[in-house]
């Protein structure tokens, strides 16, 4: 499978195909080659299928169940046969706060679109977040959103027990047809059209003692998971998952090569080896996530351009100033002018 066009796991998709029953697999489909390769792929639990492969077979089961619902799943419970390492390191973990870590670090290996980031408000609320893709309005998207929501939240029951309150559960799209079954499988509040798609639960949650782990056992699942992420960071484009990492700080712009390179889980000398296939450099890299943070700073903030300068791992104006104008043509001033200056057409008074 080509991991540039867009993968997910079979881990994700193995769940649909269980509550759609014998009867999906009585059928002939024989003359649909995107679903053969999904079943081919299926008994691997580790292993991924094309994006698009899944999202006709996520169709077809839709279309012969007619259960529009189908990917809106409760907690079920736990199946070897059926369950990725990942999910195997996450609930050996001894506190959610560790395994969230874990889901933070390796989420990619359940599905290339999926960067999970973890947050924690004011009011000690902990959100999971997942991106908000472009496109959501899409049945596949919205689809496939709730196949990773489904599964994150059966993990975290698996983990903490049933009885974790979770608080409320934001969507990007607006309420569908079935919006019922959101509160009924997943236990929670919803919120339709939000700005984000996330799971909120309360921090008491992240360090409540769950069990005592033999730390051996933790260590060879910890191992286990890291070399299928190492062989992903192999197969599939290196430089847009540091690109990535930098832009959502899980990486520091200013780290060295050595340090980006541990985080991948590879040497200096792999990582310089696959980004010279890719007909790029760190360095590269680095700079087109600082020019677009800058770019995103300078229209969205009101900061100065020394403070954004600073912000992105720079030594100060006049190094944003240099870069910039070589990227763009431009000083960061002249964009945040050329970009602000756009006039607006007056609101007419009403009832004046």
């Amino acid at each position: 499978m080509n991991t540039e066009q867009g993968y997910i796991s079979t881990a994700l998709i193995r769940p649909l195909l269980d509550v759609a029953g014998p009867a999906f697999f009585d059928a002939d489909h024989d003359d649909d080659a995107a679903i053969q390769r999904v079943l081919k792929h299926l008994r691997d639990p580790d292993g991924r299928v094309s994006v698009q492969d899944a999202d006709q077979l996520i169709s077809r089961i839709i279309r012969q169940t007619g259960n529009e619902a189908l990917c809106v799943q409760p907690a079920h419970k736990f199946s070897a046969h059926g369950s990725c390492q990942l999910q195997h390191l996450f609930l050996c973990c001894n506190t959610l706060r560790e395994a969230l870590y874990y889901m933070e670090k390796f989420s990619s290996l359940l599905c290339d679109q999926l960067e999970v980031q973890v947050t924690r408000t004011r009011d000690n609320i902990i959100k999971v977040k997942l991106p908000v893709p472009d496109n959501f309005i899409l049945a596949a998207e919205r689809h496939r959103s709730e196949i990773v929501i489904s599964t994150l939240l059966n993990w975290l029951r698996q983990l903490c027990g049933q009885d974790l309150a979770v608080e409320s559960i934001a969507l990007p799209f607006p309420a569908t047809q079935y919006s019922t079954q959101y509160e009924r499988q997943w236990r929670s509040k919803i919120e339709f059209n939000s700005d984000e798609c996330s799971i909120q639960f309360h921090s008491r949650w992240l360090d409540e003692g769950l069990h005592n782990t033999n730390p051996h056992i933790l260590n060879m699942m910890k191992r286990e998971v890291e070399e299928q992420y190492r062989k992903l960071a192999r197969s599939g484009s290196l430089a847009e998952r540091i690109r990535k990492a930098l832009a959502q700080n899980k990486v520091r712009l200013n780290a060295n090569q050595q340090e980006v390179a541990d985080y991948f889980h590879i040497s200096a000398r792999t990582l310089n080896r696959h980004l010279h296939k890719e007909e790029t450099s760190l360095k590269q890299i680095v700079t087109q996530v600082r020019i677009e943070t800058a770019k995103r700073m300078l229209i969205d903030s009101n900061d100065s351009i020394e403070q954004i300068a600073l912000h992105i791992g720079l030594s100060g104006r006049r190094t944003l100033d240099r870069i910039f104008i070589k990227e763009m043509d431009q000083s960061p001033a002249q964009y945040r002018q050329n970009h602000r200056s756009i006039p607006t057409t007056p609101h007419l008074a009403v009832n004046a």
